[in-house]
């Protein structure tokens, strides 16, 4: 590969990850049908898990084809490389600071909530209810 000793963290994420989806896949499309099916008769459970485990399979097949075709590709390994080189430049916030900007914008999502819940009922109210007379 392209710069194989630089950005190795970044490739090693993006292969996790691709097991991770495969198997969230097989688990979710195949077992989760399979174990919910297995109190009635049984019939289909063995197609659905066949055909759960192929699924699976494919997608583990893109998703690391995917990876592969990426890693050969100059530029995408040069941004790679350039993330990972900016991720260790980044200044985490202090707890009480994150804390502090957590409350903030909970404030203001609550704030905001209130202001559309009053615009939404002046026009129920008062627009449409002067204009159209009131609902039936």
């Amino acid at each position: 590969m392209y710069k194989w000793p630089q950005g190795k963290l970044i490739r090693a994420i993006s292969l996790l990850l691709a097991l991770v989806i495969a198997a969230d896949l097989a688990f979710n499309g195949a077992w989760a049908n399979t174990s919910t099916s297995l109190g009635k008769t049984g019939a289909g459970t063995l197609p659905q898990l066949i055909v759960g485990i192929i699924y699976a399979v494919l997608a583990f097949v893109a998703l690391v084809g995917g990876v592969i075709a990426i890693g050969f590709k100059q530029s995408s390994v040069d941004f790679l490389i350039e993330v990972e080189q900016e991720m260790t430049r980044v200044t985490w916030p202090a707890s009480n600071e994150l804390i502090r900007s957590t409350a903030v914008i909970a404030a203001m999502i609550v704030v905001l909530g209130l202001v559309i819940f009053i615009v939404d009922w002046f026009n129920l109210k008062v627009l449409f209810e002067t204009l159209y007379g009131s609902r039936s």
